[in-house]
């Protein structure tokens, strides 16, 4: 055995030899250890890359990188994104807890404001969940600087309650923002004095939880000529929403706020518009599409409040409601529907049915696949006689009470029921698409376990059977918790296979259709 080795076999680990060098001016020669140096790849970076780094971390964490080296205090004074939040907890403590907690946030962000060098900065997020009189100049300094460096990014995200406060004329005069984010009632668009804002870069607005009125949203279309997606989440107070502009792509609207009795119905126009969104829960209202002929990718994911007494017409209203904006979108060529939206087109007769959808290609679904819900995907897709694509996502929770209670009686079908839904037997012959056109289906997140595994089975049955041109269903299986989330577990393997047995030995209509159960 070799000295300093080890034995073949053994688990006696190898000694390293030392690097020695003989040092200069040593009269004895001597050899004296020299330590070997690791490279520090980070350093070797270019500052770009490493500012790309920084841009993930927290503003606290980046600012202690300033004691690494001097290159590192320069790196941190010009990195190109800021964050910066204030601690929730201050809050439950009382107003002397919220003073103690804004003290030192307020010290911190001064402190990195003036210790970074004057560039360009790309973003500057700002988020205070609680306002204190002390932070209301504090918020103007910080926006001042924000302006200064040309921000391209701006989110002010501040708490719902307390009295509204106008956007900054600083921040109404920032050409060089691409994207502005602003959320909570203390920052509002009113007053807009001295005309509309000066966003002639601005490409996508989101404004949260603000009240509008229809002048400041002409202004706000007025002064962002580049603008290209507007979100509107939990706003309300404005009766017309209209947009002319060519450029305009996307229009989200994630929920509605009546902030007083009075509010006006909600009219939505953009003839020019590609992409519209409807999200979220509304007030019980009437909201209009009232010209949306360029859209080609719509949602229709919102609720309605329903009351009591709209059962005593047959609930007329959603119904002309659904028929309205169906009719108006008829040019779309992709759709995605979610569950109260189904409901409503259950209730539809023979007579009744929701206009001709004749550009749709892609129908994504969001439905508790409830025996009623089964009647309103038939109905819609009837009404798509183009369609390829066909995506039925099961949502939840799915114990969350339908708003239609008394038409599963009407219908004669329980929300409880084990039996498989029949309805759509009934009117197979009409279902164009199924004949010549659905060639994919995907079915997301299904739980064998689920008492609504009878309404989906018949569902796919009917589709396998009717189908003509259909290539591929992939069923995506899962365990769901009781909360909704999937669980990592696997579903029940008794009733798994007793599932993929009775689809996989059902008769179909395509030769060439290949049906696959896989679980995620």
């Amino acid at each position: 055995m070799a000295t300093g080795g080890a034995c073949p076999g053994s688990l006696t680990p190898r000694r390293r030899r030392r690097r020695t060098s003989t040092i200069a001016g040593d009269d004895a020669g001597e050899e004296v250890e020299q330590p070997r140096r690791e490279h520090d790849r980070i350093s070797l970076l270019p500052d770009a890359v490493i500012h790309h780094i920084l841009s993930f971390l927290p503003t606290a964490d980046v600012f202690h990188t300033r004691g690494l080296s001097s290159r590192w205090r320069a790196l941190h004074d010009a990195v190109p994104t800021l964050a910066f939040s204030l601690p929730s907890g201050g809050a439950a403590a009382g107003r002397r807890g919220a003073a103690a907690a804004v003290e030192p946030f307020c010290a911190f962000v001064d402190a990195v404001l003036r210790l970074r060098s004057w560039t360009h900065l790309a973003r500057f997020h700002l988020d205070l969940p609680y306002f204190t009189p002390e932070l209301e100049p504090k918020l103007e300094s910080w926006l001042w600087t924000a302006t200064a460096c040309r921000v391209k990014d701006l989110r002010v995200e501040l708490p719902r309650a307390g009295n509204l406060c106008s956007v900054p004329r600083l921040v109404r005069d920032c050409t060089s923002l691409v994207e502005l984010r602003l959320c909570g009632g203390r920052m509002g668009l009113e007053p807009l004095r001295g005309g509309a804002p000066n966003w002639a870069s601005l490409r996508v607005l989101s404004m949260a939880h603000l009240r509008l009125t229809d002048d400041e949203m002409g202004a706000v279309f007025a002064g962002s000529p580049a603008l290209e997606s507007l979100e509107l989440r939990c706003c309300g107070g404005a009766a017309r929403i209209e947009v002319w502009s060519r450029r305009m792509r996307e229009l989200v609207i994630d929920g509605w706020e009546h902030w007083s009795p009075g509010d006006p119905p909600l009219e939505v126009s953009a003839p020019h518009l590609q992409t519209l969104r409807l999200r979220g829960s509304f007030p019980r209202m009437d909201l209009t599409v009232a010209e949306a002929d360029s859209v080609a990718e719509a949602e229709l994911n919102f609720s309605m409040s329903i009351g009591v007494g709209d059962q005593f017409d047959n609930y007329k209203w959603p119904r002309n409601l659904a028929r309205g904006i169906l009719q108006k979108l008829c040019n779309a060529t992709e759709f995605v529907v979610g569950c109260w939206f189904l409901q409503v087109l259950s209730l539809l007769e023979n007579g009744d049915l929701p206009p001709l959808l004749p550009n749709c290609k892609s129908l994504i679904l969001n439905t508790r696949c409830q025996s009623l819900e089964c009647h309103g995907i038939l109905n819609m897709i009837e009404s798509s006689p183009q369609v390829e694509k066909l995506v039925i996502k099961m949502i939840q929770p799915f114990w969350k009470r339908l708003e239609f209670d008394r038409d599963c009686k009407a219908l004669a079908i329980s929300t409880h029921s084990t039996h498989r839904y029949s309805g759509p037997l009934k009117r197979k012959n009409k279902l164009k698409c199924l004949d010549q056109h659905l060639r994919r289906v995907d079915i997301v997140r299904f739980d064998p376990r689920d008492r609504r595994s009878s309404s989906f089975l018949g569902l796919v049955e009917f589709i396998l059977e009717e189908a003509r041109v259909l290539d591929k269903m992939l069923i995506n299986t899962c365990k769901v918790k009781a909360d909704g989330s999937n669980s990592v577990e696997t579903p029940n393997a008794r009733k798994l296979l007793e599932v993929s047995q009775s689809i996989l030995r059902h008769r179909r209509a395509s030769e060439n259709a290949r049906v696959i159960l896989y679980f995620d």
